[in-house]
């Protein structure tokens, strides 16, 4: 199955609520996203068939081993990349969301590590969260 943006999304949300601690369901990711059940449904239906997440009736969705690596990844570019706009940029922090949101998906590894390169050793984004660890 091919890479789209939305699977990642989704991976995403479930990471920073499994990382919050809170118990993930369709619901959950249904009021997140502002769609309808059947929407979220069918994406973790194409979730699981990929190898990505785990879920069973009336149970939490979980990330699989290889869930969690693509949402790591993700959350990580992410992050990093409203580290790099504020630090290097001089973006505000109110800028950066979007921007990250639309550049996290890009698959160059060599973009990312010479990003982190350039802002040295920090794990923390410009908003205090943590940036795993993370090859791209």
């Amino acid at each position: 199955m091919k890479k789209t943006i939305e699977k990642e999304n989704y991976l995403k949300a479930i990471y920073k609520r499994e990382e919050k601690g809170e118990r993930v369901t369709v619901t959950a990711l249904s009021n997140f996203f502002e769609v309808n059940k059947s929407t979220v449904s069918n994406m973790i239906k194409k979730l699981i068939v990929m190898g990505l997440v785990d879920s069973k009736p009336y149970k939490p969705i979980l990330l699989t081993s290889a869930g969690r690596e693509k949402a790591t990844e993700i959350i990580s570019k992410h992050r990093l990349i409203e580290l790099y706009l504020v630090k290097k940029m001089k973006f505000k922090l109110n800028e950066v969301h979007d921007i990250a949101e639309e550049i996290e998906h890009v698959e160059n590894s060599e973009f990312f590590k010479r990003m982190k390169e350039i802002l040295g050793d920090t794990d923390i984004d410009p908003h205090g969260s943590k940036i795993p660890e993370c090859d791209y």
